[in-house]
């Protein structure tokens, strides 16, 4: 029986990827009373995607920018930039998996929370990662 890469393998990675090359603190959630600017990354989906010689399947995450309130757009943009710098290096997986691609979807929104006025930014990321190769 193949393994699948698991939510949490994924996760673990994009963080420890966006830990090492942004300068904001970054969970798989929010902390209570965690201030401001922070990343949270959490999972969207996933479906298979075989090609003709592997078995894959892409993964769908979402990375979440919070940005210190009252800093106005400039705040939410420059943290958006170092998400998207920190992607542009591929994320490391577990021994068995191979990442085929990773690719950025841009910016879905940006948000104002209306409690606490810090700007939040949403940017979908898609990783296609093989499980093992089809044989005859």
């Amino acid at each position: 029986m193949l393994k699948k890469l698991s939510f949490v393998d994924l996760i673990a990675a994009v963080i420890a990827l966006l830990k090492r090359n942004t300068d904001v603190s970054v969970f798989d959630f929010v902390p209570e009373n965690e201030p401001s600017p922070l990343i949270y990354v959490e999972a969207a989906g996933k479906e298979p995607n075989d090609t003709k010689m592997m078995f894959c399947e892409v993964y769908r995450v979402n990375v979440h920018a919070v940005a210190e309130p009252y800093a106005g757009n400039t705040a939410i943009y420059k943290l958006i930039n170092q998400i998207e710098e920190a992607l542009t290096e591929d994320i490391t997986l577990p021994e068995g998996f191979d990442l085929i691609y990773q690719i950025s979807d841009g910016v879905e929104a940006i948000y104002e929370e209306t409690e606490t006025k810090e700007k939040h930014a949403v940017l979908p990321i898609r990783f296609k990662v093989a499980y093992g190769y089809k044989t005859k």
